[in-house]
C-alpha cells in the first residue's frame, strides 16, 4: 500500500518540543545532498518504516514538480514529520467480550464491557483489580477503533529537528534518526523501538496546522 504523502508550509512545530537557539546550530559539512534529495530520502525511510501517512513541515516550499524551492535559508530552518504507522489489528477483545458478530455495533460493544468494568474497576473493593480493568478498556478502545475504522486516520508521531543551520541539514538527521530506528526494529528490540517512539507522540489534533498539498 502507498503512503499517502502531503506537505505542510509554513513549519508547524509540535507542541512543547524545545527549539534550539540560532546562534547554537551546527553544520554538517559531510551531509552533501540537497534538500530536494534528502526530502525524497526522508519519504522513502518512512515508506520503509511502514508510514501509511506522514507530512513533512518545514518553510520551503514545493514546487508543482516536487522539488524544495531555492531561495535564501529561512530563518527558521527546523523540520517536523508528522506520521502514523501501520498497526496489527488486534481482535482479542471477540473473545474477552464473547462478541462474534461480523459486524458488531458500539451498543454491543457497550453493553459487553460495561460489566466487566465495573468488576474489575479500582473502586470495586471486593473484585477491583486495576491491571485487568486497564486489560478490558484497552480491549473495549480496540473494538471502537476497529468499528469506526480510526485506526490509521491520525498522526500519532512526531520527529522535529532544527540543530542544524540549514533545513536540507535538518531533514538529513531526520532521515539518520529513522534509519537508527528501523536498525533497532530489525534487531527485534520491539519494546526498545516502542519506548524510543513514546518521546515522539503528537498531539494530533493541531498536527493538521497550516496549508497542506498533495
Amino acid at each position: 500500500m502507498k503512503s499517502e504523502r502531503k506537505e505542510a508550509y509554513p513549519l508547524f512545530w509540535p507542541e512543547d518540543e524545545p527549539r534550539t537557539r540560532p546562534q547554537d546550530r551546527e553544520t554538517r559539512s559531510v551531509w552533501k545532498r540537497t534538500a530536494t534529495q534528502y526530502r525524497d530520502a526522508l519519504q522513502d525511510e518512512l515508506t520503509r518504516m511502514g508510514a501509511e501517512s506522514f507530512i513533512i513541515s518545514c518553510n520551503v516550499q514545493v514546487s508543482e514538480r516536487g522539488s524544495m524551492v531555492k531561495g535564501l535559508e529561512p530563518l527558521d530552518v527546523g523540520v517536523a514529520v508528522y506520521f502514523t504507522l501501520k498497526t496489527k489489528e488486534d481482535f482479542s477483545w471477540q473473545d474477552v467480550f464473547n462478541v462474534h458478530d461480523p459486524a458488531p455495533t458500539e451498543e454491543q460493544i457497550r453493553r459487553a464491557y460495561t460489566p466487566l468494568a465495573a468488576k474489575y474497576h479500582p473502586d470495586n473493593l471486593q473484585t477491583g483489580d486495576k491491571e485487568m480493568f486497564l486489560t478490558v478498556t484497552r480491549h473495549y478502545e480496540n473494538a471502537l477503533r476497529w468499528i469506526n475504522r480510526k485506526t490509521n486516520q491520525d498522526f500519532s508521531h512526531v520527529i522535529a529537528c532544527d540543530a542544524f543551520k540549514e533545513v536540507r541539514l535538518n531533514m538529513a538527521a531526520i532521515v539518520g534518526t529513522i534509519q537508527a530506528i528501523r536498525k533497532i526494529e530489525r534487531c527485534g528490540t520491539s519494546r526498545m523501538l516502542e519506548r524510543a517512539f513514546k518521546g515522539f507522540a503528537a498531539i494530533t489534533e493541531r498536527a493538521s496546522g497550516g496549508s497542506t498539498t498533495d
